[in-house]
């Protein structure tokens, strides 16, 4: 049964055909077969009808550029830089930047395209990504002056860094952590679950130790769990958002290190501000701070042995370019390519890494997650809360059995998980 049998609870797909990528080619992994673009299906649209992708940038954007305007003590002219950039957003055609940067031809190259377009007429993730760096462009972040550097989302970041910090500290004291599958199954669920909760969606009641299980569209713990027993794995792992999740993060990279025999974690974060709460080093060492100051002592210990794993070189932090592009994961450069080629196991979290990873398309629910990400580099493990009208892998009976129970916006909520994990 095709999900146009139930567009209530998927949004319609359409035949496929190929809008112009937003990007060259990217170096192909040996051994990997190539996928034609022809194979691929539409990008998903702004300008899809009804759809939550249009929705995001139609209302929920320009309230982001209000809030930096509340957050921020912005000169005249970076005022109404904002505002004229929030005037164009709802009613203008997209521009090119103005600034002269170093990642001026990268967006030059995949905006030119969309040029004559309205922020409603481009591919979503595009929209998503370019947004973020136009709120850069408008605020000064990469010019000479008071607020160059200066993260426009910091206030947001640093309250939900402090407000999370007693809720992780009751939930990671309630578990003990040691060398088990159930143990690690508990990590791994504690990371996805935390992944609810953005500065986009705060009011989100969180409780990983009693969400239902049958909330997991897809669990391959199981897998995940056996293919670490087999040897110790060099893992890469794509963070994503400051708060709840960054702390459940930490814990899971302190379980892996200590308990799952994996030898060195490399975290990729973000070289500057995206998506309101992704995650950048100020913000992850700020996370490790407050750990070490946590007047509990068990929330001390895991403070300090991740402060010594990143002295000693078993967590390292790397701030690839490429993650604040408006570019898929298919697309991924040459040194990050070999980078996952060179490990063992590759850990992505959350909503837009998953969007990046299957190129944020409409693929039907049924595609094997292999399928879409048949060029990726590594075995990788995909934790993800459903937040957005996407997902792939499912079974007829799933299909099934959300057609029958799942609750009006489902896809945007939250409340279902997929934990997916992939062998190459």
């Amino acid at each position: 049964m095709s999900c146009r049998a139930f567009p209530m609870i998927f949004p319609q797909r359409i035949s496929l055909c190929e809008y112009p990528e937003n990007g060259p080619t990217p170096t192909r992994p040996r051994g990997v077969p190539r996928m034609t673009s022809l194979a691929l299906p539409p990008f998903i649209m702004t300008s899809d009808e009804n759809s939550f992708a249009r929705e995001t940038i139609a209302s929920r954007k320009p309230l982001i550029i209000d809030q930096v305007l509340i957050d921020n003590n912005y000169s005249a002219s970076l005022q109404e830089a904002l505002l004229h950039f929030k005037d164009e957003l709802v009613s203008g055609q997209i521009r090119l930047l103005e600034e002269e940067t170093e990642d001026r031809p990268i967006w030059d190259h995949d905006i030119r395209p969309w040029l004559g377009k309205t922020w409603l007429e481009i591919p979503w993730y595009l929209a998503e990504a370019y947004f973020f760096r136009r709120v850069l462009e408008a605020t000064g972040y990469f010019q000479p002056g008071p607020w160059q550097g200066y993260d426009p989302f910091n206030k947001l970041k640093e309250i939900e860094i402090k407000k999370a910090l007693p809720f992780f500290t009751q939930s990671y004291l309630q578990a003990e952590t040691h060398h088990s599958e159930e143990s690690f199954k508990n990590a791994l669920n504690n990371a996805l679950w935390g992944n609810q909760v953005d500065l986009s969606n705060l009011d989100k009641e969180f409780s990983s130790h009693t969400r239902p299980h049958g909330n997991l569209l897809r669990d391959d713990t199981s897998d995940a769990y056996e293919y670490l027993m087999q040897k110790p794995a060099k893992t890469v792992y794509f963070f994503d958002n400051v708060g709840k999740e960054l702390y459940f993060d930490l814990a899971l990279l302190d379980h892996l290190l200590q308990h799952e025999g994996v030898p060195a974690i490399t975290c990729l974060l973000k070289n500057q501000p995206f998506f309101v709460s992704d995650v950048m080093e100020k913000d992850f060492l700020s996370a490790l701070n407050q750990l070490l100051s946590s007047g509990e002592n068990r929330i001390q210990d895991l403070g300090l042995r991740l402060q010594t794993a990143l002295l000693e070189g078993s967590i390292q932090i790397e701030t690839p370019p490429f993650l604040t592009t408006g570019r898929m994961y298919r697309q991924l450069p040459d040194d990050l390519i070999t980078l996952l080629r060179d490990s063992d196991l590759t850990i992505l979290k959350g909503e837009v890494n998953y969007r990046r990873l299957v190129g944020d398309r409409h693929w039907e629910p049924t595609t094997p997650i292999g399928r879409a990400a048949v060029y990726f580099p590594s075995t990788f493990l995909s934790l993800r809360t459903i937040k957005a009208e996407l997902i792939l892998g499912l079974t007829q009976n799933q299909i099934g059995r959300l057609e029958r129970e799942a609750e009006p916006g489902w896809m945007i909520s939250g409340d279902w998980g997929l934990i997916t994990f992939l062998k190459k």
